[in-house]
């Protein structure tokens, strides 16, 4: 891994920094993230209300309000059906409280991963028969498949579809879609809504949005329920920009006083502050939680625990997800160590593709990520089952797995996702033909042109790390994409008392020593650097992300080692 390191003029900066009425720290920071003018920086760090975009510059959203509406006029059952990850989980509770409240006759269905899959099913079939549903609602999924499609219509049933992810199929083509009667909400493929980077709960928020604006309803409880809208939006990791930069500050500060009864619950278990909860205790500790119900079991128990207000109740789904996440940790640790073995045998691979009838297809995706970020390549493993192979691909800056695959999508089965992350479904017969497509477009890429890259915002002395220079720098948060955590940088560093933890022993806590300072430190998947001679009478220089840890009645800095050298 290389670091690279920022410079400015020093004149150039000066003269930001005036014109920011920041300090040089902070214009640095904001100069990094191209945001380069004073009009830039107030809405970049006083994002409110006001950046929430209007829901009708959604071409259909009017049509899809009409329709809405005229199911409550008629009292006609409406069904909301969701993906089976934390953003699709997050984005139909989110509805179902939301229409609930405006009297509305809401019921929702989340498939089963391992038994179902997505798509149009007997199961779903029975279950909108026996509930007589009229309106059929999507939220972070789509219905590629015409005969799927024409089950539902000749059902009775009408077709609104609420994702965020590339399309392929009926859905591509706007000319049949019209014809097919079905009303899409897609910032992907809107031409006039300007945030193209909304999470499929942040699509659902926007939809309740426009409704509540419609029926004439008070927009406030909305917002009571933004912490629900940036769990979703945070696990789905999309940038932190734009309106999504108020959800998730939003969505964090009502977690402080939270309506949700069983985050209260959740957030108690899991141990962690309220008063300073991150984008990273929701990505790392609360949505994993979620998703593990999942990938194991069924994510509809996750739906009834954001809706739940039965505290017996609530005890007894919290005590299934703690369940279904000490198996999914178990499987995971099972297929990545499977994993290390075969991939210590190559010989500097660009890609990985492998397959397995063993493999849990529930587990696989995490797996996938953690080996892609480990090697820096792009990572496609299959679980096969029943004559099918279930995929999950992750891809690296530069090298776009959605669009190779979509090259090759008339073989599959079902087949979506973004640039970077994608996934599939296929018959076993095309698993060769797909692997020989993939070799052919991966085998070509250069490695060494998506070379990992540590980016360094400044240099940063931790002696004169100080709790009000580390306010200062959160007012940039929330952190995640396209809003990257600061990392910065300092030398002449000794680490003291490091234990290795967790997996494999794969991350260390202690601390380090700077003359007279010592601060405690954490470093996550580099455990395995730990290895060196003398390594504790070593001088390092380390790049490091400060955060805010809850003491027993206080705040305290620590260091997020990113690298060391």
């Amino acid at each position: 891994m290389k670091w690279e390191l920022k410079s400015y003029n020093e004149d150039y900066l000066t003269s930001k920094s005036s014109e920011f009425g920041e300090s040089r720290l902070i214009s640095r920071l904001l100069l990094n993230r191209g945001i380069d003018t004073k009009e830039k920086v107030s809405k970049f760090l006083n994002s409110d209300k006001k950046d929430i975009h209007n829901p009708f510059l959604f071409e259909n959203m009017e049509k899809v309000v009409e329709r809405i509406k005229k199911a409550g006029k008629n009292k006609e059952k409406i069904v909301i059906y969701g993906d089976y990850d934390v953003d699709g989980i997050s984005g139909v509770a989110y509805l179902v409280i939301m229409l609930r409240k405006l009297g509305l006759n809401v019921d929702y269905y989340i498939p089963n991963r391992v038994h179902e899959g997505i798509g149009i099913n007997k199961n779903l079939l029975n279950f909108l028969k026996k509930r007589d549903a009229k309106l059929f609602i999507t939220v972070d999924i789509s219905i590629n498949n015409h005969e799927e499609i024409l089950m539902l219509k000749n059902s009775g049933i009408d077709i609104i579809i609420t994702d965020h992810h590339r399309q392929i199929g009926v859905l591509e083509d706007k000319n049949q879609e019209k014809e097919m009667g079905i009303l899409t909400i897609n910032p992907k493929t809107s031409k006039t809504y300007p945030n193209k980077s909304l999470s499929g709960s942040g699509v659902a928020f926007k939809l309740a949005d426009a409704i509540y604006e419609r029926y004439g309803a008070n927009k406030k409880i909305l917002y009571d329920y933004m912490d629900i809208i940036m769990i979703g939006t945070v696990a789905d990791v999309v940038p932190m920009t734009d309106e999504n930069r108020f959800i998730i500050k939003k969505g964090l500060n009502n977690l402080k006083k939270t309506k949700i009864k069983g985050l209260k619950y959740i957030i108690n278990y899991l141990k962690i502050n309220p008063r300073n909860i991150t984008t990273s205790d929701i990505g790392f500790f609360i949505a994993p939680i979620f998703n593990a119900l999942g990938r194991i079991d069924n994510s509809k128990s996750v739906v009834n625990f954001f809706i739940q207000e039965d505290d017996f109740k609530l005890f007894s789904i919290i005590e299934e997800m703690k369940r279904a996440n000490k198996i999914r940790r178990y499987l995971e640790n099972e297929i990545y160590n499977e994993l290390e073995e075969k991939i210590q045998r190559l010989e500097r691979p660009k890609y990985i593709f492998m397959k397995s009838r063993k493999w849990h297809s529930g587990v696989i995706g995490v797996v996938c990520s953690r080996i892609s970020i480990k090697y820096n390549i792009p990572v496609i493993l299959i679980s096969i089952k029943n004559g099918y192979g279930k995929a999950s691909c992750r891809s690296i800056e530069g090298i776009n797995i959605f669009d190779i695959l979509k090259s090759v999508s008339d073989k599959l089965e079902r087949f979506g996702g973004h640039d970077l992350a994608a996934g599939f479904l296929v018959s076993e017969k095309y698993l060769g033909e797909i692997e020989k497509h993939l070799r052919q477009r991966l085998a070509r890429k250069n490695r060494e042109n998506v070379q990992k890259t540590l980016y360094v915002d400044a240099w940063l002395n931790i002696e004169y790390l100080n709790k009000r220079k580390l306010h200062e720098i959160n007012r940039l948060s929330p952190f995640g994409l396209d809003n990257q955590e600061p990392n910065f940088m300092d030398s002449d560093v000794n680490f003291l008392n490091l234990t290795r933890f967790g997996i494999n022993n794969r991350h260390f806590k202690g601390f380090v020593r700077k003359n007279n300072r010592i601060i405690s430190v954490i470093g996550y998947n580099l455990g395995h650097k730990l290895k060196a001679n003398n390594f504790y009478k070593k001088k390092f220089k380390i790049v490091y992300t400060p955060i805010f840890k809850s003491g027993h009645s206080d705040l305290f800095i620590e260091l997020k080692i990113k690298d060391f050298k």
